[in-house]
């Protein structure tokens, strides 16, 4: 682990040089300035700081609402190299009662560089820890996306990604926090826009369908030519609307966030900023929530989420299984059965339909959607197991059902048909153990064992008895492989061997 020094000296907010460069509006146009602010303007000019913060504290202890004054206070600072009390200065000089619209737009280009700064250090950092997984990278990111949210809070972006850097760093309760401080400045644009029909995703005609024709539009595009970018301006119920799109080759240009109402303290520049509605807030929001076991809650993060981007079908899996804990599985069928008929030929949706079919008993379907799968892709383990759990299962169904005819008529002749059924799922477990991952899997080979008993095949019993036997080197400390070779020499009258299973893994701790 790093030392205590060098870790303070990697987290230290970067100095804003660049600030320097934009003070030019502070000495031009102000009048009536007191003898004492003229001092602290000239040594500013000569880059005597310290000279020059002296005698702007004793304007402030006087007048503690001189707008220059507030002003000159953050930019002396900035000289000083204190990213913070810079910050702090221009932020109470934004409050300052008689600023005027040129001054105030001054210090919104100023914290918004001071933002890009502490912003852009953030996802370096993040970056570097991505690379080495040091908790040093891990801990600097924190402290510059923190002090990005602090500078410029109004702007989401860093908020969601603190959150991130909380979830990676373990603390899900800070994490929380910052999803939720994200959420707060997102949700009046999701609430109004999600009314209109806007959403993720949508084409940029669908968009001017339902917001109207644009007050204004600005394009861009790459270096390359090969995607714009469209920024229109819109007027919703009063308010400005910033709408960005991404245009990459031929089809019309794709919604990809807005800026809903932007404060009227940005400057022009950053209300048109492009502002991608990240997903990634709402989705840490809903994982967390549910492991922390507030399902319902979950829940509702989830029902935004497909509102906000309803072409996000791997996500639906996730809200599938929400909708599977909360009793709601017919919905769950059908949100599931949407994106199989949306995307036929994708696996990623159909096996979890057959998966979800399987749990709500609904078996036949199941089976055919199973089957499906492998027509997709023939050495889909997942599908081959279930196929060959769920034929026996069937079968099991049957037999059960012929049995109790047969005690209510000992005249009854059973139905053997359910030996097919076993037929087929024997079929599917040995194509199983084909792969190398189930060859030698105890509970595929116990379940051949027990198919091949049911179906009386004493040669394909006893080959697989053997192979068993053969593995007990490989299974030798575990109780589960002396249970099963229990039961199979018990039920085969092979009771010496029964016994010796028993004592081997009655041994086992």
């Amino acid at each position: 682990m790093a030392r205590t020094s060098e870790r303070n000296d990697l987290i230290r907010p970067l100095h804003i040089v660049a600030l320097l460069t934009l003070t030019a509006l502070l000495t031009q146009g102000f009048q009536c300035a007191s003898p004492e602010l003229s001092i602290a303007k000239k040594a500013y000019n000569q880059k005597e700081y310290a000279k020059a913060k002296a005698s702007v504290e004793k304007v402030l202890a006087t007048e503690p609402n001189n707008c220059e004054a507030l002003i000159l206070m953050g930019d002396v600072n900035a000289g000083l190299n204190d990213t913070r009390s810079m910050v702090e200065a221009y932020q109470v000089a934004m409050k300052c009662p008689a600023l005027t619209k040129d001054q105030q737009n001054y210090l919104s280009r100023q914290l918004y560089v001071a933002w890009v700064s502490q912003y852009n250090a953030g996802i370096s950092k993040y970056n570097d820890y991505v690379a080495t997984r040091s908790v040093t990278d891990l801990n600097a990111a924190a402290t510059y996306f923190k002090e990005a949210t602090t500078i410029k809070p109004e702007f989401s972006e860093a908020f969601v990604l603190l959150g991130q850097v909380h979830i990676n760093q373990g603390d899900t309760t800070s994490a929380l926090d910052a999803f939720r401080n994200w959420w707060e400045r997102e949700r009046p644009g999701y609430e109004i826009l999600s009314q209109k029909s806007l959403y993720i995703g949508q084409t940029r005609g669908g968009a001017m369908r339902v917001l109207g024709t644009p007050m204004q539009t600005r394009i861009d595009s790459s270096v390359d030519g090969r995607t714009t970018f469209y920024k229109d301006k819109f007027d919703v119920g009063g308010r400005d609307v910033y709408v960005f799109s991404v245009q990459e080759g031929p089809d019309d240009a794709a919604v990809e966030g807005w800026t809903y109402n932007p404060a009227q303290t940005l400057i022009e520049d950053e209300r048109w900023r492009t502002h991608i509605v990240s997903m990634l807030g709402l989705k840490e929001l809903a994982f967390v929530t549910y492991k922390r076991g507030n399902i319902a809650e979950s829940f509702d993060w989830s029902t935004i989420i497909t509102t906000l981007k309803p072409n996000d079908p791997d996500f639906m899996i996730f809200r599938i299984q929400l909708l599977q804990e909360l009793g709601k599985g017919e919905e769950a069928l059908a949100d599931m059965r949407g994106l199989v008929d949306k995307s036929p030929g994708n696996v990623a949706y159909r096996l979890p339909y057959a998966l979800l079919l399987a749990r709500t008993d609904k078996q036949r379907e199941a089976i055919e959607q199973f089957k499906a799968v492998l027509e997709l892709n023939a050495t889909n383990e997942t599908a081959l197991y279930n196929l060959g759990a769920e034929y026996k299962n069937a079968a099991s169904v049957k037999q059960l059902a012929e049995l109790d005819k047969k005690d209510q008529n000992k005249k009854y002749k059973i139905d053997q048909s359910y030996l097919d059924d076993l037929s087929m799922s024997a079929q599917y477990f040995e194509r199983l153990r084909k792969t190398v991952k189930y060859r030698d899997d105890l509970v595929v080979m116990e379940q051949l064992a027990n198919v091949y008993e049911v179906r009386q095949d004493a040669t394909k019993l006893k080959s697989i008895m053997q192979e068993l036997e053969a593995l007990e080197d490989q299974y030798r400390t575990s109780k589960e492989y002396y249970r099963i070779m229990a039961g199979l020499y018990g039920r085969s009258k092979m009771l010496d061997k029964m016994q010796e299973a028993l004592a081997k893994g009655e041994s086992l701790k």
